[in-house]
């Protein structure tokens, strides 16, 4: 199985959560394909802010380079946006994905750190915390 992360510019929100995730299901002995992707940019470096909150929590997101959702990513069993306007984007493109905006779980869009100190960023990876095993619910069909 593969699940795909977008946000914006794939430094920030999506690199965070797939090194998240896939730790999450690395300790659940869950079996899947982590990747991420952004709408727009393109071979970047995970933000420095992003990359120390992946630090504190003893993950680590070295060698990744931002790319934008593209034909590569069409193959992912879900996708999952960090906001509604990013999901219809998408799902107008990609009709036949599964395609859902982090908003099911949290009532809300996932704010973007992008520009904010480094609060921001943990913040943001709080809210990836809570949710987790919602994200591995849903793709095991269990919400």
């Amino acid at each position: 199985m593969k699940i795909t992360f977008v946000c914006t510019g794939n430094t920030c929100r999506s690199p965070m959560l797939a090194a998240m995730f896939a730790d999450y299901a690395a300790k659940v002995g869950f079996d899947c394909e982590v990747a991420c992707a952004g709408m727009k940019g393109g071979g970047s470096p995970v933000n420095p802010k992003a990359a120390h909150t992946l630090a504190a929590r003893g993950l680590s997101a070295e060698g990744h380079l931002s790319s934008v959702f593209g034909e590569r990513d069409a193959d992912s069993d879900f996708v999952f946006t960090m906001t509604d306007a990013q999901r219809d984007e998408l799902a107008s493109r990609y009709p036949s994905l599964r395609m859902e905006s982090l908003s099911l779980f949290l009532g809300r869009d996932v704010e973007d750190p992008y520009g904010g100190d480094q609060a921001a960023y943990d913040a943001v990876a709080d809210v990836f915390e809570g949710i987790l095993g919602k994200l591995h619910d849903r793709v095991c069909g269990r919400g």
